[in-house]
């Protein structure tokens, strides 16, 4: 992967749309973030065409201010194949890795609580996590070699723990083979009943593909922090998380599983694959999704039974509206609707660079010469530097899902469809487009 394009499509960092509403000029209730209709049209045009092409079987776009509600939205599509309902930014989607940054804020109200520092060992939670083999580049052809420093939770929320992932997803050499040999940290295996913390202790047998603190590697680490999230606070990750965010924020349709009764409003996962093949040439989609055909698309899945577990580095479902909420209360500070749910504080560290120790190569090796030129990574967020300033936070979900959070200029874009796998990346061009239409 030699450029931002190609390896942003590996993570699904992809689309963003809005659709505009009437008038020339638009701005919430409260007259923030007013947008001139022109420029954003030119977005209209590009997703509509995407959507009427049949390239895109549906998708919903939320614009936010941190100070209310939602600014834009752009809508199209139905959620089951040529029939269902409407998607709507009520719509539910699978999110897969925008779970990370709701995980990553959960680990950052502990530190708030004074119950886990960002420098704590692994092994503090995990003892089988006290002395850890690395094999350089995840190759066993390599001479394995003592960890020279143990995983903290500052590594594992920041990827540079030296965990990594399967190979379909991101995963480096021999040990990602493992990865998906064993499921490490696979949720939705079917028939499996391994609990997160069964999934540590299968992934501490493995070795690391690089010393913790010295290089950037997509990895299952935020699924290890929501194991630490279980054993510190002694509650089920999905139910911790909906105390602490889901419920104060009025996230009323996010879960890592869609209840029976909210079937009907949530979008089945789409490809372009051959649905009939892709369990024997990729045996980690052995997975409890039911398969239905169609002549629009080739394949599409809806989940049918519940997780074993609830998986921190992708297992969220949600709507554009709920993580809308989610990322106007970080904007803000951590303030929503009158309730501080994080400090200010908290989401000041949690929004710092904390890669800042890295070689410039490690981002090279990761994303590529064009976004390791902007690319930084906090407790959390991806984000995008230019002139050496923020320009925005940034990540996104391998069934093409996307969000942008531009604190400075007040606006949030929170893009959703559900197609696997991921085809286009525009995202950073919708978010100028944006740009250049605020008045």
């Amino acid at each position: 992967m030699q450029r931002l394009g190609r390896k942003l499509q590996r993570i699904g960092l992809f689309f963003i749309s809005t659709l505009l509403l009437s008038s020339g000029i638009f701005a919430d209730d409260h007259g923030a973030s007013r947008f001139d209709e022109n420029k954003l049209s030119e977005i209209k045009a590009q997703f509509d065409g995407y959507y009427l092409d049949g390239r895109i079987p549906n998708y919903a776009f939320g614009l936010y201010s941190k100070s209310g509600g939602s600014v834009y939205s752009a809508i199209n599509g139905l959620t089951a194949m040529n029939s269902g309902n409407e998607v709507d930014l009520n719509t539910i989607y699978w999110l897969a890795s925008m779970t990370k940054p709701v995980v990553s804020a959960a680990i950052m109200k502990l530190i708030e609580e004074g119950k886990l520092d960002l420098d704590d060992k692994l092994s503090e939670y995990f003892p089988e996590f006290s002395d850890m083999l690395v094999a350089p580049e995840g190759n066993y052809d390599n001479t394995l070699e003592e960890a020279r420093r143990p995983i903290t939770l500052r590594h594992l929320i920041t990827h540079t723990s030296g965990l990594t992932y399967q190979p379909n997803v991101t995963g480096v050499g021999d040990v990602a083979k493992q990865y998906e040999e064993f499921q490490i940290m696979n949720c939705y295996t079917s028939g499996d009943d391994t609990t997160l913390s069964e999934h540590m202790e299968m992934l501490s047998q493995l070795p690391l593909i690089a010393h913790p603190g010295e290089a950037w590697n997509y990895s299952v680490g935020i699924d290890a922090l929501g194991a630490v999230i279980e054993k510190v606070t002694g509650k089920k990750l999905d139910v911790y998380l909906a105390e602490t965010f889901f419920i104060p924020l009025g996230m009323n349709d996010s879960f890592f599983y869609v209840p029976m009764d909210k079937r009907m409003d949530a979008s089945r996962i789409f490809t372009s694959l051959d649905a009939a093949s892709m369990p024997e040439d990729n045996p980690s989609a052995k997975i409890n999704w039911k398969i239905i055909e169609s002549e629009t698309w080739k394949g599409a899945f809806e989940a049918t039974e519940a997780p074993a577990c609830s998986s921190g580095g992708g297992g969220l479902w949600a709507s554009v509206n709920d993580f809308g909420r989610f990322l106007q209360m970080i904007a803000n500070d951590g303030l929503f609707a009158g309730q501080q749910i994080l400090a200010s504080e908290t989401v000041a560290l949690m929004l710092e660079n904390q890669t800042a120790t890295l070689l410039p190569e490690t981002f090279r090796r990761a994303f590529g010469e064009d976004a390791s030129s902007f690319m930084e990574f906090t407790a959390g967020f991806g984000r995008k530097i230019v002139n050496d300033e923020v320009d925005y936070y940034f990540w996104g979900g391998a069934a093409n899902t996307f969000f942008w959070m531009d604190k400075a200029k007040d606006h949030i874009g929170v893009f959703a469809t559900q197609l696997i796998p991921s085809v286009y990346n525009v995202s950073d061009n919708i978010e100028e487009i944006v740009d250049q239409a605020g008045l």
